[in-house]
C-alpha cells in the first residue's frame, strides 16, 4: 500500500505505480489490485489533510478477559479493577497536558481513536468523565472522525452507547471475530455469536451509522465453510466497514504458549479469497492493508468499506503521514516533521500499574513534544 502511494505522490500515474509493484517487487496480480485500491483511498485521505492537522490516540489497557490470540498489553478487568480509577486520574491529566501542547504548537485534531484493550470495558460514568475531560482540554471543532473500539460485544450496553453518542463519537467497532460459537469458546471470548449480533443491532438502534466489524481468518477450529457463514451473517447486518485480519501467532499469546492448534495456512488463504469475493459483491472496497509478523501464510489484514466510510485514522497510521499524539498505557506518540519524512517516537509505559506509578517520569518524557515543534518554528 505504501509503495504505490508514495510513487503516485511523487508524480507517477496508477499504471506506473502498478508496474513498480509487478516488476520491482514481484507482487502477484491479485495483491497488486488490493494494493492499488488501497493506494487510491490513501491518496484521497492524504490530500484531504490540511497543514497542522494531527490525530489523537487514547489507549485503554483493560479487557473483560484475555483472548487466546492476543499479545496486546491489556489487563483482565476482574483482576485489575483497583487500577482503573487511578489510571483514569492519570489519563485525564495526560489529556489536559496534551491539549496544552496542541494549542502551543498550533496543531488541530483531525481524528480521534480510542483503542486498547477494550475502551468499553469502562463503565458509562467513566466514559463520560474521560471523554468530557478530553473535550474540555482539546479542541475537537475540526475533528471529522471520532472512533471508539467497542470491540468486545459483551461490553456493549445501552448506557455505554448513550455515553458514546452523548460525547460525540461518530464511529464504533464491534468485533465478533467469528460467528461460530465453538470457535469463540476456543479462543477465550466470553460472548456468543448471538450476543455480537444483538450488540450491533443495539448500536444501530442508538443511531450509530458508521459501524466496523472485525473478523479473523485462521482461528482454531474454524473452517472455510464456517468462515463463509460468518461472512454471510456479518453482511446480513450491513456494517459500513469490515476488517478481515489474518491470525497472527504472537509469541506472548496463550494460543502459542499453550500450544493450541491454529488454523491451516492454506485454508486461511481460501478464507481471505472468500472474504474478498463476498465483500466486493456487497459493495465494499479495500481501503487499507498491512501485514503483521507471524501471520499464517504471511498473509495480510485488509480493511473493507462502503464508499465514504473509510477509516481515516487507519489510513493516516499506516501511511505515517502526520503526527499522532497518544495518551494512555502502551500508547506510542509519533511525531512527524512538518516537512520531510522524519518521525520520532515517544513510548508511554506499557502496563497500567507502571503507567500509574511512573506518571511524572512519563510527563517529563513527553516534554519532547514541545521541543520537537519548537525546532520547526
Amino acid at each position: 500500500m505504501k509503495i504505490p502511494t508514495k510513487a503516485m505522490l511523487a508524480g507517477a500515474g496508477p499504471a506506473q505505480a502498478e508496474r513498480l509493484l509487478r516488476d520491482t517487487y514481484r507482487v502477484t496480480e491479485g495483491r497488486r489490485r488490493l494494493a492499488m485500491d488501497c493506494a487510491g483511498a490513501s491518496l484521497a485521505a492524504l490530500r484531504s489533510l490540511a497543514p497542522g492537522e494531527v490525530s489523537l490516540y487514547v489507549g485503554i489497557p483493560f479487557c473483560p478477559t484475555r483472548c487466546a490470540y492476543c499479545s496486546f498489553v491489556s489487563a483482565d478487568v476482574g483482576r485489575a479493577l483497583k487500577l482503573i480509577d487511578p489510571f483514569l486520574d492519570a489519563l485525564c491529566r495526560e489529556l489536559a497536558a496534551t491539549g496544552a501542547m496542541l494549542a502551543d504548537a498550533g496543531l488541530r485534531v483531525r481524528t480521534v481513536y480510542f483503542g486498547g484493550g477494550t475502551p468499553t470495558t469502562l463503565s458509562a460514568p467513566q466514559l463520560d468523565r474521560l471523554m468530557g475531560e478530553l473535550a474540555d482540554h482539546i479542541d475537537l471543532s475540526g475533528c471529522t472522525e471520532y472512533t471508539v473500539e467497542a470491540g468486545r460485544p459483551d461490553t456493549v450496553t445501552q448506557e455505554r452507547l448513550e455515553a458514546l453518542k452523548r460525547m460525540g463519537v461518530t464511529r464504533i467497532s464491534i468485533n465478533p471475530q467469528t460467528f461460530n460459537d465453538e470457535v469463540l469458546q476456543e479462543i477465550g471470548r466470553s460472548h456468543t455469536a448471538q450476543c455480537a449480533q444483538e450488540a450491533f443491532l443495539l448500536a444501530r438502534a442508538h443511531g450509530f451509522s458508521n459501524i466496523n466489524m472485525d473478523l479473523i481468518a485462521g482461528l482454531p477450529k474454524d473452517t472455510p465453510a464456517s468462515f463463509c457463514q460468518t461472512l454471510d451473517r456479518t453482511l446480513s447486518l450491513d456494517p459500513e466497514s469490515v476488517t478481515v485480519h489474518t491470525l497472527a501467532l504472537k509469541r506472548s499469546s496463550t494460543l502459542v504458549t499453550n500450544q493450541q492448534r491454529a488454523g491451516d495456512a492454506s485454508l486461511t488463504g481460501d478464507m481471505l479469497a472468500s472474504a474478498q469475493a463476498a465483500l466486493t459483491a456487497a459493495g465494499h472496497f479495500p481501503y487499507y492493508m498491512y501485514r503483521q509478523s507471524r501471520c499464517l501464510g504471511n498473509l495480510e489484514n485488509v480493511g473493507w468499506c462502503k464508499k465514504g466510510h473509510e477509516g481515516l485514522y487507519n489510513i493516516f497510521m499506516m501511511e505515517e503521514c502526520h503526527t499522532v499524539l497518544a495518551a494512555g498505557a502502551g500508547a506510542v506518540t509519533k511525531l512527524k516533521a512538518p516537512h520531510g519524512d522524519r518521525i520520532e517516537r515517544i513510548f508511554n509505559y506499557k502496563y497500567p500499574y507502571e503507567y500509574n506509578e511512573r506518571f511524572e517520569q512519563l510527563m517529563q518524557r513527553k516534554e519532547r513534544i514541545k521541543q520537537f515543534y519548537a525546532s520547526y518554528k
